[in-house]
C-alpha cells in the first residue's frame, strides 16, 4: 500500500479512533466513513478479528442472480486486465456470484472470505462498500484505510444499491473491489452505470411476475362476488367485493400470513384471521408459480357471519382506551369486563399492558404502589404505604410489579390487601412472567381472578392499530400519520423483547425526531430495519441466542464478564454474536 502524506494521516485518524478517541477527524475522514465506523463499534466488532459470516442456512436471491448474472457476464471481459472483480450480494449483504479474472487477486479475495455464501454487512465486517449501501442507501466508496476490516486496508471497494423496480425497496448491492493503489474515481460511475443496467432488466422481468399474478386473477374471478385477492410482496390486486372487505391496513398483514403458509406448503392452506375492523375471515391461500419459483398468492377471502364466529361477544367486550381486534386480545377483554371479583392479578411478559389493563378497569383515580420502589432496608415505609391504602383508603388499590416483592414481606402485603378486600375496596396487582409464562410465587395463589395478558407475538393482526393509536397519542392533533404497508410488513417480523410498550417507544421516537405524514420503511431505524431482514434462529440457535442476551444482560453489557460467565472466548462471543444476528446496538442491558 502505497504510504503517501493522505494515506499515513488516515490510518493514524483511523488507529486513534479505535483507540477510543471518537473526535479525531477534523475534516480528514468522510462524513459517511465516520458514522460507519461508529455504528461497526456499536456492534461490537474488532478489526483486526472480524471476518465475514458464512450464512449456512441462507437460501440465495435466485430471482436477482438470474436477472443480474447474464448483465454482470457481458462485463467480464473489462475486469481482464483491471486486476478488479464484481460481486453481488443480496439485501443482506451476502454475496452471491463474483467474478474476478486476475489470480493473484482471487487468491486475495479467497483470503478474505470474499465468497458465495459469506456475510458483508456492516454487522459482520464493519465498514464497507456494500454494507454502507445496505445501511444508507446510496451508492458508497471505501478506500483502503477507510475499512474497519483490517485485512481490506489495502483494497478499495466501490458500491451501489440495486433498486426493485416495482417497490423501490433495495433488494441487492453491486460492488467493485480492486488494490488501494488502484482507486480511481470512475469507480463509483462505472459500478453505478452496472447497477442501473441491471434495474432496468428488472422491470422487465416485474412486468412479467405481475402478468402471472393478473392472470392468476383473471383465472379465478369468474364470479365477482365472491371476494378474491392476488399479490406478492409489491402488488395487490382484487375485486370490488374483496375491497369492500380487506382495507389497506390489513393487506401487508395478508402478505405475511400468505408468506407463512407458503413456506410450509406449496398447496392450498385455509387460514382464520381477524382483520383492523374485528370482523373475522377464512382465507384459502394458494400459491402463484413461474415454473418452480413462487412469485405470489392467490388468496380467497370468506366472510364469517357473527353467527359462526368463535366467540360472538368479541366486538362487545372492550377495555376503555386500550384496542385490538384479535382474538387473543378479545379474548382478555372479554374476561376483564365479565370480572366481579375483588381481586385481580394481570400477568404476562414485559410491557404487555398489564397495568394498562387494570387501570382501564378500575380507572385512573386508583391509589398505585410501585413494587419497583421497594427496598429491603426501608421496607417498613413502603409496607405502611400499601398499609394506609388498604386500610384507610377509599379509592381501588393497584400493586405494581409482584414480582420484585421478597417471599418474607408477601405475607405481610397480602395482609394489608385483605383488609381492603373485605372493605369492599377492589384490590389488583400487576406480575411479569418469564418467558415461559412461569409466575410461581405464594402471593399468586391469593387473588380470586388471574388475567392473562396475552405478548405481542399472540396479537399479529393488532400491529396496524396499535400504530395508528400511539401515532394519534404522540402527534399533532391537526393532522394524521399514516403507515405505509412496507413500514408494517417489516415491523411484523420483528421480536420485541418488550412487546408493545417497545411499539409505543418506536412510535414516540419516531414522532419527536421528526414531523411525518407517511412513514414507511426507509424511515425506521437502520436497526430495526437490519432486525427484520436476517433470518429466523430456529433450534438450538434460539437457545444459544437467549444465553448470550441474558449473559450480556446480567453483566451490564460488559462482553469480557459476558464471555466469562458463558465459559469462552471474548472473540468466539464476537462471532457468535454476529452469526446469530444479535444486534448489540438496539439492545438496553
Amino acid at each position: 500500500m502505497a504510504l503517501d502524506e493522505r494515506t499515513r494521516t488516515l490510518l493514524q485518524v483511523r488507529e486513534r479512533f479505535l483507540s477510543g478517541d471518537a473526535e479525531v477527524h477534523n475534516g480528514v475522514v468522510r462524513g459517511e466513513i465516520m458514522q460507519s465506523w461508529r455504528r461497526s463499534m456499536m456492534y461490537g466488532l474488532e478489526p483486526e478479528r472480524s471476518r465475514p459470516v458464512h450464512e449456512k442456512n441462507a437460501a440465495p436471491n435466485e430471482h436477482l442472480l438470474t436477472v443480474a448474472g447474464p448483465i454482470i457476464e457481458a462485463r467480464r471481459a473489462t475486469l481482464v486486465d483491471s486486476f478488479s472483480s464484481l460481486t453481488i450480494t443480496d439485501s443482506e449483504g451476502q454475496v452471491l456470484q463474483r467474478c474476478v479474472e486476475d489470480s493473484r487477486l482471487t487468491r486475495r479475495l479467497d483470503q478474505h472470505d470474499v465468497l458465495p455464501g459469506f456475510s458483508f454487512a456492516e454487522t459482520s465486517v464493519g465498514t464497507n462498500s456494500g454494507g454502507m449501501v445496505l445501511e444508507t442507501g446510496r451508492a458508497s466508496m471505501v478506500a483502503g484505510p477507510e475499512h474497519f476490516f483490517e485485512q481490506s486496508l489495502q483494497l478499495t471497494c466501490a458500491g451501489a444499491p440495486i433498486t426493485h423496480p416495482v417497490s423501490k425497496r433495495i433488494i441487492g448491492t453491486l460492488n467493485l473491489t480492486c488494490r488501494y493503489e488502484d482507486t480511481s474515481p470512475i469507480m463509483l460511475s462505472w459500478v453505478r452505470e452496472v447497477a442501473a443496467a441491471i434495474e432496468r432488466e428488472l422491470a422487465v422481468v416485474a412486468t412479467r411476475r405481475e402478468h402471472l399474478l393478473f392472470n392468476a386473477f383473471l383465472s379465478d374471478n369468474r364470479d365477482s362476488r365472491h371476494p378474491v385477492i392476488c399479490l406478492d410482496q409489491h402488488t395487490v390486486i382484487s375485486n370490488a367485493a374483496a375491497s369492500r372487505i380487506v382495507s389497506t391496513a390489513d393487506q401487508p398483514i395478508l402478505w405475511e400470513h400468505a408468506a407463512r403458509a407458503m413456506a410450509v406448503n406449496t398447496t392450498t392452506e385455509v387460514r382464520s384471521l381477524t382483520l383492523s375492523d374485528g370482523s373475522f375471515v377464512d382465507v384459502h391461500v394458494t400459491p402463484v408459480s413461474d415454473g418452480p419459483e413462487l412469485v405470489g398468492a392467490l388468496m380467497r377471502v370468506k366472510p364469517v357471519s357473527d353467527s359462526a364466529a368463535p366467540l360472538p361477544t368479541f366486538r362487545k367486550s372492550v377495555l376503555p382506551g386500550l384496542v385490538g381486534n384479535s382474538s387473543a386480545w378479545q379474548r382478555l377483554c372479554d374476561k376483564a369486563t365479565a370480572v366481579t371479583e375483588l381481586s385481580t392479578l394481570a400477568v404476562g411478559e414485559a410491557g404487555t399492558g398489564k397495568f394498562a389493563v387494570l387501570t382501564s378497569m378500575l380507572g385512573t383515580s386508583a391509589s398505585v404502589i410501585d413494587a419497583r420502589a421497594y427496598r429491603s432496608d426501608q421496607s417498613q415505609e413502603w409496607l405502611s404505604a400499601v398499609h394506609s391504602a388498604s386500610c384507610d383508603g377509599e379509592s381501588p388499590v393497584i400493586l405494581r410489579h409482584l414480582e420484585l416483592i421478597d417471599d418474607d414481606v408477601q405475607r405481610t402485603v397480602a395482609s394489608s390487601l385483605a383488609v381492603a378486600r373485605d372493605r369492599g375496596v377492589p384490590v389488583a396487582a400487576t406480575m411479569t412472567t418469564d418467558e415461559a409464562g412461569n409466575a410461581a410465587i405464594p402471593l399468586v395463589e391469593w387473588f380470586d381472578c388471574v388475567l392473562e395478558v396475552p405478548p405481542l407475538a399472540e396479537r399479529f393482526d393488532d400491529l396496524p392499530l396499535l400504530l395508528d393509536t400511539f401515532s394519534a397519542r404522540y402527534s399533532d392533533s391537526d393532522r394524521k400519520v399514516h403507515w405505509m404497508s412496507d413500514a408494517v410488513q417489516t415491523l411484523s417480523r420483528l421480536d420485541w423483547d418488550r412487546n408493545v410498550a417497545s411499539i409505543e417507544t418506536l412510535v414516540r421516537t419516531l414522532l419527536r425526531t421528526g414531523h411525518r405524514d407517511y412513514i414507511g420503511a426507509q424511515d425506521l431505524p437502520s436497526d430495526y430495519r437490519v432486525r427484520a431482514s436476517r433470518r429466523r434462529l430456529a433450534g438450538l440457535e434460539q437457545v444459544e441466542a437467549r444465553a448470550i442476551i441474558n449473559a450480556l444482560r446480567e453483566t451490564r453489557g460488559n462482553k469480557r464478564l459476558a464471555a466469562d460467565k458463558l465459559g469462552i472466548a471474548r472473540s468466539t462471543l464476537y462471532r457468535k454474536v454476529r452469526a446469530l444476528g444479535i444486534d448489540l446496538s438496539s439492545t438496553n442491558f
